[in-house]
């Protein structure tokens, strides 16, 4: 039985049919789903709430048991701190974080790598 635990950042909180967020850091919520065997079994809401450091949400989706992280964007900064807790990142083109899943599930995903990043700086409210 393979179990994994996928959050996709999304702007509103509508579950499956929420857009994916273009920002992990700006981000309204994660929708964590728990997929067993390829299918969706269970899908929370977790708000992302304000943050004093880049670390923190990626804290607390390692403390949820999260190994994959599903965004359209993100900085330096949390993509490390990502990469330090075992957290995979995976590049989305956009859409519902139902779409983005199940696009992960089928293997039709693209790992984000440093060239992918966000540049740091303008724009963070922390």
């Amino acid at each position: 039985m393979s179990v994994e635990r996928i959050a996709v950042t999304a702007d509103i909180d509508n579950g499956l049919d929420s857009p994916v967020s273009g920002h992990f850091g700006h981000c309204k919520a994660f929708i964590v789903s728990t997929i067993e065997d390829g299918k969706i079994i269970e899908v929370e809401s977790v708000p992302n709430g304000g943050h004093t450091s880049c670390a923190e949400p990626v804290n607390k989706l390692a403390s949820l048991g999260v190994n994959v992280l599903i965004t359209m964007g993100m900085g330096g900064r949390p993509y490390m701190a990502a990469q330090q807790v075992g957290l995979a990142v995976v590049k989305s083109s956009g859409g519902t974080v139902g779409e983005a899943i199940h696009s992960y599930i089928a293997g039709r995903h693209e790992m984000m790598s440093r060239d992918g990043l966000c540049g740091g700086g303008g724009g963070h409210n922390h």
